[in-house]
This record gives structure tokens, sequence and C-alpha cells, in this order.
């Protein structure tokens, strides 16, 4: 068995949780493939430590052991947690934005004490935590070097944590927790039976048609990678997306079960990719969607401390 932050245990921790970004990680060099692996590892330690803790005060203590490991590596110092030298390793490297790793535990620690009356606002701020995060903290490794494009790439996150939503609506209920707003849904919150179908549809159409707009604002910074992380990235967005239209096909029936996508959908999907008329696809700029996206995204990064 592998010690905890070996790489070798980072690969396992992609591997094992999420087989899409496993995938399309494989799309990388290898020392930029490293590197997403470790920081992957790191936050799936995070999310893990919150979901499987035995109470709530377990998590809590997680969380803030967690929070003063990434205090001790901004100091230069050595992590306790053997599993916080995944991050380490990985911000010494590149210079991960650290403020979006605190917006990451936010995201964690909100888990915790779920909004009573979810509004759009508190989706988009969650979703920005869970993912968007994690796609600005991706930037260095991938080799994006002008900031202007960092809200493209909390885009892109947002748009990815927003179908999972979509997908996960009947396993978060039975964790008593419910992601759709309720202006979306007509007020539905998590309870003891399980949550109306047709509001739940209602909810997870609104998702979904939020969510291309995001993916399209996404797709739009992905030229201003390194040349040879541009196939994953978008290879992990279009991944995703197909989930969302999956469950499109489904007519938003997301509490039959768990929406996937199967790997020769994916292999069909990357050979289009790999078409050569894939990459002259652009969007327009000013498409009102996708202007407002980056709005959303901006107004996230700046509350969160993250220098544009």
């Amino acid at each position: 068995m592998s010690p905890p932050a070996s790489p070798l245990a980072a690969r396992d921790s992609i591997r094992r949780h999420s087989r899409s970004f496993s995938l399309a990680s494989r799309l990388l060099p290898a020392d930029k493939r490293a590197d997403v692996e470790r920081l992957y590892a790191w936050c799936r330690w995070c999310d893990d430590g919150v979901d499987h803790a035995a109470s709530a005060s377990e998590a809590t203590d997680f969380i803030e052991r967690a929070a003063r490991d990434l205090r001790l590596v901004v100091d230069g110092e050595t992590p306790l947690a053997p599993e916080s030298l995944w991050f380490a390793a990985v911000e010494r490297r590149h210079g991960l934005s650290v403020e979006a790793a605190q917006a990451f535990l936010a995201g964690m620690r909100s888990d915790l004490d779920p909004v009573e009356g979810m509004r759009v606002d508190d989706l988009m701020r969650y979703c920005f935590r869970a993912a968007g995060a994690v796609g600005v903290m991706m930037c260095p490794i991938l080799g994006l070097r002008d900031s202007a494009f960092l809200p493209n790439a909390a885009a892109l996150g947002i748009g990815m944590q927003l179908t999972n939503i979509a997908r996960d609506v009947a396993e978060d209920w039975r964790r008593s927790r419910c992601y759709l707003p309720i202006a979306w849904t007509d007020g539905l919150r998590p309870g003891p039976a399980p949550p109306d179908e047709e509001r739940a549809r209602r909810g997870v159409r609104q998702l979904l048609d939020t969510a291309d707009g995001f993916y399209d604002a996404g797709e739009l910074g992905v030229a201003a990678l390194d040349r040879d992380s541009r196939f994953a990235v978008r290879a992990a967005g279009r991944i995703y997306d197909a989930i969302g239209a999956k469950i499109r096909r489904r007519e938003y029936r997301v509490l039959d079960g768990r929406t996937r996508v199967s790997f020769p959908e994916k292999l069909r999907l990357l050979a289009g990719l790999a078409a050569p008329w894939a990459w002259s696809h652009r969007l327009p700029a000013g498409k009102p969607r996708v202007e407002e996206s980056l709005a959303v995204s901006r107004q996230l990064l700046l509350e969160h401390g993250v220098e544009l």
C-alpha cells in the first residue's frame, strides 16, 4: 500500500472517485497530470473528511485541522497531516491561489450548516466554493498566465458543480441536503418524505439551463491555457456537460437513479473533440448568458479575495 500522500496514492484517489476527471487527466503531460492528481487528492481528502465524519463536531474539527495546515503551507512550514503534503507540493511548485483554497474549505464548512432557504445567490456561492475555486487552483498547473481569464476557469467549475447537483438530488436529499433554490422549486426543502418529483424536475431543468452559460464561458478561456492542457480541460467540460444532456433526455427524472456517461460514450466524445473542426468552434463573447455567467464568476472571485 502506498503512503497516504504519495504520488501513487494521489493517482489512486482520482481513479477511485472520479472516472471522468481521471480520464481527462490522462490527456495531460505526465508532470502536469501528477500535479493535477495531487491537487484532486487533497480536495477529495477535504471533502471526505466532512462527508465521512461521525458527527458535525468531528467534521468541524477536521476542517479546522485542514485550515491550520493551509496556514502552515502559506507560511512556508510543513503541514501536520500527511495528505496536506499534496497541496504543499503543488503550491510550492506553482503558486496556487491560497484565497481559492480558503474558499474551497469554506464550501466544505457550509455543508455542515445548510442554508435553510436556498437562494440563487447562495447556490452560485456554493458552486464557486465547491468547484469554481478548484478550477482557479488548477490554472497555474495548466499554464494560465493571464488572470483576466480566471473568471472563465471559475465558470467552468461552476457549470460542472451545477451538473453535479442536478445529478445528485436524490443522494443529497438522503443526507438532508437540497441545493435547489426555493425560487426554482416552489420552496422545496429536505424532509422525511421523498422530494416532490415535479418540483425537483423544475429545479433540475433550471440548474442545467443555468449551467449552459457557465460551460460556454469556460470554453472561451480554454485557449488561454498551455497548448498541451487544452484538450484535457475541454474533455473534462464536455464529459460533464454530457451528464446534463442525458438528464435532459430522461426529462429531468433524477430521482430514479444516478445518471452516468459510459466509458464508450466518453471515448466518442473524445473522438469528436479530436476532429479538426472541433477546435474551430468559437462562442460569441457578447452572448448574454455568457456575459452574465462571467459577471457572476468575477463577483465571486472578488468576494473571496482572488485578485484578477
